[in-house]
This record gives C-alpha cells, structure tokens and sequence, in this order.
C-alpha cells in the first residue's frame, strides 16, 4: 500500500465543517454517508480523486472512472535528456539512446484504458494532473516547460519494453494503492518515436 499525504489540520477541519461545500463525492463512492466517519487518511485521499472503497478515482476531465475497467496503460514520451550527449555516430546506430545514458524522461501524459463497448471512442482517460497533484510528476523547465519529468534512477528497462521508471507510478499510485498487486494491471505502452536499448 502506497501512502498519500495527509492534509493540512486546517484543511481538514474545513472538510469537516462543511462536506457539502468540500468538493468530495464520498456519498457516491465512499464507505458511509457521513464524513466523520472517514479518518483524516480516507478524506486526505478523496482530496485527490481516490476512493479506494469502490476502486474509484477521478480523471483529469473532472469525471469518476472506475479502475477495475482498466484494460490498459499508456504512457506518452515527448522526449528525453542524457548524460553523455548523441553525437552523430550515436545517433546512427541508436547508442545514445541505451538506457543508461538516459538521464530524464520528459512526459506529455498518462491514460487509463477502459474497456467500454457503450461508447468506444470514450475510453481513454487523462490521469497526468492525478500524478503530479500526488506529487510523482514534476514540472519540466527550460525548453521542457508544459512537459513533465520522471528521472531515470532505475537504468533499466522491464520486460524487456519499456524503462522501469515510467511504470513506476502505475507500480505505486494505481496497482499499488487500489489493489495491493504492483502488477495488476501489466498492458502498458510507451508511445514514442524513442528506441531504447536495454544496457
């Protein structure tokens, strides 16, 4: 289980006091009615978008999917920086881009795939401000402004697909915290024009 921070004492107070002007959907998709019911852990998570009683979290297009729909994870890579720089050569035959040359990912976004046969052009769900509200996705700066960035501390690509690092948030803050099974949901893909080699 994935800890998310608490709120603030005042922030919770508030919650508390007023709960019908706070914003949470925990009549919907929580475990009571009432929000004393719920521990500063419970109303400091649904301040997120997580209701892990019904396995439920909301999306960035401020809507509630439900995870045990999911299908599927994409992520999309707009670019990367390295430690050494490509040059020509390396550029060529692909080098550059081993993964242990890899210093930052900079990400465009992260979906959820669902499985919806109703409408099946609606199943691709935005969850970046999810990541980076929690605290996993940062800000890019520079010439990397509007992107987000993950660091390459793994070095290694998993399964032999994709670098570690960039499931390590569907690891933690989806497997992790809605299912206790770090894998879980597994069919993930890196969309990139990026080839990464595996030493």
């Amino acid at each position: 289980m994935n800890e998310i921070k608490i709120l603030t004492k005042s922030k919770l107070d508030k919650i508390k006091n007023n709960p019908e002007s706070s914003g949470l959907a925990y009549e919907l998709y929580g475990k009571s009615k009432n929000i004393l019911d719920y521990t500063d852990k419970e109303i400091s998570e649904m301040a997120f978008g997580i209701y892990l009683h019904k396995k439920t979290l909301l999306v960035d297009g401020d809507y509630f999917i439900c995870l045990n729909d999911v299908i599927k994870i994409e992520c999309e890579l707009y670019d990367v920086s390295y430690i050494q720089k490509p040059t020509l050569e390396t550029w060529k035959d692909n080098s550059c881009n081993a993964i242990s040359n890899i210093r930052t990912f900079y990400i465009k976004d992260y979906f959820l795939i669902t499985n919806n046969n109703k409408d099946p052009n609606f199943n691709r769900h935005k969850i970046t401000r999810y990541l980076t509200r929690i605290g996993f996705l940062r800000h890019g700066r520079g010439k990397f402004r509007g992107y987000f960035s993950i660091s390459n501390d793994y070095k290694t690509i998993q399964n032999g697909l994709f670098p570690k690092d960039l499931y390590h948030p569907i690891k933690r803050y989806i497997n992790g915290l809605f299912f206790y099974d770090d894998y879980k949901i597994s069919d993930f893909e890196v969309i990139s024009s990026i080839k990464f080699i595996a030493h």
